[in-house]
């Protein structure tokens, strides 16, 4: 497969992740902070947990400044903003822009999905309508949501189990993992604040109040999975287990490095042998991006939720954004050719 090919399907996955999350997030916050009432304390509330959703989507930095952050400009920069490069709409268009270089490569219901959609999130009056009201707005987001489960749908569907296939979950799994690892922790510090007292300690305090936690829950699809394994109601050292050490919940940490750590052992040990085409360029056993999942895959697989308060819940997960943004680095410097290709390896 072309390293370019490879690295559209790979952003495609990331780029559909990131709407969807964004959306998942946007909704969850206005569900959250529309029940806190209209007294000045409740205003301060809300205020502070639109603050933690910019925070979480890394937006921080480039929200306009002066801009007051509330539920009036948070969602339309997250949604809308065309000067926001991580918006919803901006995600989607990127990730149709991908998809229209390498139209031969996908299905058609796949293309036409992501073209319609594009062109209905970029009519002027369809951003009218979901910028009326908050629940306009809720409505909209959940649309994406359900845009992006379609498009996964129409995926496994369709794509051949061959290297595109798999570029494709690794965009989508390691933009998930980098997502409930920022989720998690940002809502943590909101709930519990710097827990001074440690980790143990502030999430047993936090069981006082299970809202926040079953907002955090729902806002990654994980409520029903939630009582279903844990018999017990709801209780925050359960919800932090779940959400990075369970293996079988499709958003939680674990879960989207194991298949984050299948995609790449199947580009850069597998494919060659079931499909006959070259090796891509670094695809081998000795992938450093290959080598640095795997780190992770068996630290997961026998991490404890003892050993990550041990070493401190918020540097725990801060660890873990880092090294998925250097698998993430890793990977595009290995497989993906941003420089001129020599002689020799445009021929191989």
């Amino acid at each position: 497969m072309l390293s370019r090919m490879a690295e559209s399907l790979y952003w495609i996955g990331r780029y559909v992740e990131r709407a969807e999350q964004t959306a998942r997030l946007t909704e969850a916050t206005f569900r959250h902070t529309i029940a806190m009432g209209s007294t000045p304390e409740a205003e301060s509330r809300r205020d502070r947990h639109w603050a933690a959703l910019l925070a979480i989507v890394g937006e921080h930095p480039a929200f306009p400044p002066g801009t007051p952050v509330d539920e009036e400009s948070v969602p339309g920069h997250l949604i809308f903003s065309a000067e926001n490069a991580n918006s919803i709409v901006e995600c989607i268009a990127r990730a149709r822009d991908n998809a229209r270089t390498m139209r031969h490569q996908v299905a058609t219901e796949m293309w036409e999905a992501l073209n319609r959609f594009h062109l209905d999130v970029k009519r002027p009056g369809r951003r009218r309508a979901a910028a009326a009201g908050a629940e306009s707005t809720t409505r909209f987001c959940r649309s994406i949501v359900d845009f992006s489960q379609l498009l996964q749908g129409i995926t496994d569907s369709t794509m051949p189990r061959e290297e595109g296939w798999y570029f494709l979950q690794a965009g989508k799994f390691l933009e998930r993992a980098e997502w409930t690892a920022r989720t998690l922790d940002v809502n943590y510090r909101l709930v519990v604040g710097d827990a001074k007292r440690g980790d143990r300690f502030a999430l047993a305090a936090a069981a006082d109040d299970p809202q926040p936690w079953g907002t955090l829950l729902r806002s990654l699809s994980a409520y029903e999975s939630y009582h279903r394994i844990e018999s017990r109601g709801i209780e925050p050292s359960a919800v932090v287990e779940l959400l990075i050490l369970s293996p079988v919940l499709p958003r939680s940490i674990r879960f989207s490095i194991d298949q984050v750590d299948v995609a790449l052992a199947h580009i850069t040990e597998q494919a060659p042998s079931y499909n006959g085409s070259e090796p891509m360029p670094g695809a081998s056993t000795e992938s450093e991006a290959r080598r640095e999942v795997g780190r992770l895959h068996a630290e997961f697989a026998y991490q404890r939720l003892d050993d990550l308060l041990d070493q401190g819940l918020h540097a725990s997960l801060l660890d873990i954004q880092r090294r998925c943004y250097r698998v993430g680095d890793l990977v595009e410097d290995e497989f993906f050719a941003h420089r001129p290709l020599t002689a020799q390896e445009a021929m191989a």
